[in-house]
């Protein structure tokens, strides 16, 4: 059974879930945060140890003093992985936390062995919009987010009490604090991909509003030896729209490309 437990990492407490059994995965999770033990993060834990915090300011985890944007979140992880311990581990990124998982990449992969992007934020392609999630109401939020049936069960998640709304809203005013302006991206980040060294795989769902499929090829196009999977009837949710294929098509790539 997975637990859910408090570590301090320079005065901050961060809340991290942790469950399963195998190398270390370190799991970032988007803008939206995380519900619980998702089931994406369930069916990881079956060939993995699971490492799922909540970022700085989101969830159950206190704001950060001195962390003010992703750049400063990569540094932060650090501390995590020191904190807990963890000197050698895959890295599961989607959206925000795909971001945080390239910073901490073009700052160093001493202590990572793979790098697998989901739908990740932090690129910048001109002339290819992305959709605003920070500017719409809720029911157009999620005609964004999905492509499928998945909204209504994903909203029940999220108000299901007084304390998940609240935790709900917490993480969006945190993803807007880190990605607010520039939106969702770091203008620099493409001219240091080159850094990552590191096998990396790219997860995207087919129908994506959010960050249109153009920057998965992107990304592809500037990470060194990056592989690319598209998730169809998917859209930037593709682990909540289809958790099973997105863990299998991650723990297939760790297998075949953990050194």
């Amino acid at each position: 059974m997975p637990t859910d437990s408090d570590i301090d990492v320079r005065g901050c407490k961060i809340h991290v879930r942790r469950g399963g059994h195998g190398d270390p995965l370190l799991f970032l999770h988007g803008a939206q945060g995380l519900s619980g033990w998702e089931p994406v993060l369930a069916a990881l834990a079956e060939s993995f140890d699971v490492i799922a915090p909540d970022h700085p300011g989101f969830g159950q985890s206190a704001i950060a003093d001195g962390v003010d944007d992703v750049g400063d979140l990569s540094l932060f992880y650090f501390d995590v992985l020191e904190a807990l311990g963890v000197s050698s581990l895959h890295v599961v990124g989607h959206c925000l936390g795909g971001w945080i998982a390239m910073e901490m990449a073009i700052r160093s992969t001493a202590r990572m062995k793979t790098l697998t992007l989901v739908a990740s934020a932090g690129l910048r392609l001109e002339g290819v919009p992305r959709a605003d999630m920070f500017i719409c109401n809720q029911d157009d939020l999620v005609q964004l987010l999905f492509a499928g049936n998945d909204a209504t069960s994903w909203q029940q998640v999220w108000h299901a009490s007084p304390e998940w709304e609240e935790i709900y809203d917490r993480n969006r005013f945190a993803a807007a604090r880190f990605s607010w302006q520039p939106r969702l991206c770091n203008p620099k980040l493409a001219r240091w991909l080159h850094r990552i060294d590191v096998p990396t795989h790219i997860v995207w769902g087919e129908h994506d509003k959010v960050i249109p499929p153009a920057y998965a090829a992107g990304l592809k196009d500037r990470i060194a030896g990056a592989t690319m999977t598209m998730v169809p009837a998917c859209g930037h949710l593709p682990h909540v729209e289809q958790p099973g294929q997105v863990a299998a098509v991650a723990s297939q790539f760790i297998q075949r490309g953990a050194p």
